[in-house]
């Protein structure tokens, strides 16, 4: 109820002062020089990752997606209601609706700015200014604005359908910043085509415009950990796996593993990708991260319901254990209702060691481990995920945004998809070794193709890409029916309405654009 006071009240606010939009002298832009231009992505970054704990878009898309994924259950606590919509309108999707059109919000108006210039803001900018400042930013602007889009399509959209029409409404489509009321309150609403029409757009202009690295004598110290131009890579690769462009999608990987000159690679333990808590710090496959180590950013502490400890204690308010189908299938524990201990296969992988945690049940609890009296896990042995506040200070760490192992496995099922089964063997080792342990499960058994198994690449994603929000998004990008997990014994297909997540009433209250 509150909600739509306020909303009546802003309604009626612009109603009274339409001639405020009308002004023939308008305020002055706040980007005067290049150096003020700077803080165009840095305001964007910080509406998107730098509010107090609870409002950042990233751990609030996290859980809602997660949630969703066959790979885990779900707990689901009433007590604290993570999914619930309240009376307020605070649950999680809802609350991410408005934090991501406000990062939009910031970057249309600067992508509006320059348009208003023709392309050139600062006419007096030299020719390496230009380059390697506002042609960097505006490329920046774009990646912002099409991860915005990538996750708003991933939560409320309607999936891509490959030779489709996808045409039905899904989301408002901003292109500009809004400067009337009717430009407020009746945007375009865009089908699913052009919504993943403008993000495919948005991340082609990112890599195009953003360069490969940072370079201190060139670039803003904060670009260092912003987006380059292998992460706009890596959203491309994304996006055109979700539009089932899969050659394309290929060229990506490509570009990412062969083009990078050794800044990233699988050198390292995968543990060495979610401990890093120094500003400029990164493991090195880690591609794009958030910087939660600066100790001005709030941490996002409801990453806590993806994780298994938070603030150096253990948490009793995650959710997301690994599902015991998931686990029966990996081959790590046969019954997880009458069984404390895990087989080779769990013990020899390192993402087990180093990532994940086990609660036992309380009739079989470990003197080292602490139990959970909720029903639905005290009398099963469950594993948790751990890879976020692994560093010094718990609740300060930086948080991976994209890996080089999701790039080598989404290549590797792209390969095996199309035939080529030797070179999914190659990309499937190459994460599978990574992770294997010597000392506990002997000389690495590497696959081949006469070996390999599309279940072999998907559950290999499964264990790295663990509370990651990245399985329901892998599953529909395939276009292949989703399992229900422990939800039920069938599956549902990628274009089912259960995984669009419902726009928020205020916003089909005010929208005309809905009408």
């Amino acid at each position: 109820m509150k909600r739509i006071v306020l909303l009546l009240f802003l309604l009626l606010s612009l109603n009274a002062c339409q001639d405020f939009f009308d002004l023939d002298r308008p305020p002055q832009n706040p980007w005067q020089t290049v150096e003020d231009f700077e803080r165009a992505p840095i305001g964007a970054y910080g509406i998107l990752f730098a509010d107090r704990e609870w409002v950042q878009a990233w751990p609030n898309y996290a859980v809602v997606n997660t949630s969703m994924g066959d790979d885990v259950a779900y707990v689901n606590d009433d007590q604290w209601g993570y999914l619930r919509r309240t009376e307020e309108g605070t649950d999680l999707s809802e609350r991410n609706w408005w934090l991501l059109y406000r990062g939009i919000g910031a970057a249309n108006a600067a992508l509006d700015f320059v348009k208003e210039k023709n392309g050139v803001p600062f006419p007096e900018a030299s020719v390496t200014e230009s380059k390697n400042s506002i042609e960097r930013i505006v490329g920046e602007l774009h990646f912002i604005r099409g991860f915005c889009y990538y996750l708003l399509a991933t939560t409320f959209g309607n999936a891509y359908v490959p030779g489709g029409p996808n045409n039905g409404k899904d989301i408002p489509l901003r292109v500009s910043f809004a400067r009337s009321a009717k430009d407020a309150t009746a945007p375009k609403i865009g089908t699913t085509q052009e919504l993943w029409d403008l993000i495919l757009d948005d991340f082609k202009k990112a890599r195009q415009m953003l360069p490969t690295d940072f370079n201190p004598a060139l670039h803003h110290p904060s670009f260092q950990i912003r987006a380059n131009q292998f992460a706009a890579a890596g959203m491309l690769m994304r996006t055109y796996l979700q539009r089932g462009e899969y050659a394309l999608a290929k060229q990506e990987c490509d570009f990412i593993i062969d083009q990078n000159n050794g800044a990233y690679n699988l050198s390292e333990d995968p543990i060495q990708a979610f401990n890093k808590s120094g500003y400029a710090e990164r493991g090195k496959e880690v591609i794009w991260y958030l910087p939660y180590s600066d100790q001005t950013l709030y941490p996002p502490s409801h990453l806590s319901v993806l994780n298994a400890t938070w603030n150096g204690k253990k948490c009793r308010w995650n959710e997301t254990r690994m599902s015991s189908k998931t686990l029966n299938r990996l081959g790590w524990i046969d019954n997880p209702a009458t069984q404390t201990e895990f087989n080779v296969s769990a013990l020899r992988d390192k993402r087990f060691q180093q990532l994940m945690t086990v609660r036992y049940p309380k009739s079989k609890a470990s003197p080292i481990q602490d139990t959970d009296d909720r029903p639905e896990i005290a009398e099963k042995t469950s594993v948790w995920p751990f890879k976020y506040y692994r560093g010094p200070n718990a609740d300060y760490t930086n948080v991976p945004m994209l890996r080089l192992a999701e790039v080598y496995l989404t290549r590797a099922i792209i390969r095996f998809n199309s035939g080529d089964k030797a070179g999914a063997a190659d990309d499937l080792n190459r994460v599978r070794s990574r992770a294997w342990d010597e000392k506990i499960g002997g000389p690495y058994i590497a696959v081949n193709a006469a070996s390999i198994t599309a279940e072999m690449i998907h559950d290999e994603r499964v264990i790295e890409m663990f509370n990651e929000a990245d399985r329901i998004n892998y599953l529909r990008a395939l276009k292949v029916n989703i399992p229900e997990g422990e939800r039920g014994s069938g599956s549902d297909p990628y274009t089912s309405k259960k995984f669009v997540w419902a726009i928020p009433e205020s916003e089909l209250l005010y929208n005309d654009g809905y009408r």
